[in-house]
């Protein structure tokens, strides 16, 4: 299903880099960020996402389209499809939006001998007709990444945006509290 290949292709790719950029990072423990309320995972709000991601994304050429995704719902999402692998580097994602950011934690496994507490905070805007999403901080314990290792990942993060070709123009990005909403039109 073609929906369905977009879909992991936009939103998958952006929860694996953020989890595999915090791979060589120092592993002292330190405080991580937490969601201001629990986030449970579950196919019910996994499934939900995906359906209105897949009407929003049928349309045709000019047709407007307004995606709502809740924390709860891109959070089952990520956690479900990085289940899919066996050898999947990030567990226990938790994604949250709040005081006009992205807001994300987890575990990463199978990466270094021992496993690593991480989490991200980033902001996201439109530019030239695409989401935009600009690294603010990531940390893995109680050492943040360097500035610099924050704009590769920044970088790969949006080419890897642009790769997924979803034929849309994005118009309007707001980050709420517990919410993203996303508007754009079909190309």
């Amino acid at each position: 299903m073609r929906s369905r290949s977009t879909l992991v292709r936009f939103i998958l790719p952006l929860a694996v880099l953020i989890g595999l950029a915090c791979g060589p990072c120092n592993l002292i423990s330190g405080e991580m960020p937490t969601p201001p309320h629990p986030i449970a995972v579950s196919t019910e709000s996994a499934g939900q996402l995906e359906s209105r991601l897949q009407q929003s994304l049928q349309g045709e050429p000019g047709q407007q389209f307004i995606v709502h995704m809740t924390d709860a719902e891109l959070t089952s999402l990520v956690a479900l499809e990085l289940a899919k692998y066996a050898e999947s580097t990030v567990i226990n994602p938790q994604i949250w939006f709040t005081k006009g950011k992205i807001y994300g934690t987890g575990r990463l496994v199978n990466v270094l001998p021992v496993e690593a507490d991480f989490s991200f905070i980033a902001n996201a805007r439109v530019q030239d007709g695409k989401m935009v999403v600009e690294m603010e901080e990531v940390s893995a314990g109680a050492l943040p990444i360097p500035a610099s290792v924050l704009d590769t990942l920044s970088q790969s993060i949006n080419e890897t945006v642009e790769e997924s070709q979803l034929g849309v123009k994005v118009t309007d990005l707001e980050i709420l509290e517990g919410e993203l909403v996303i508007r754009g039109e079909k190309e």
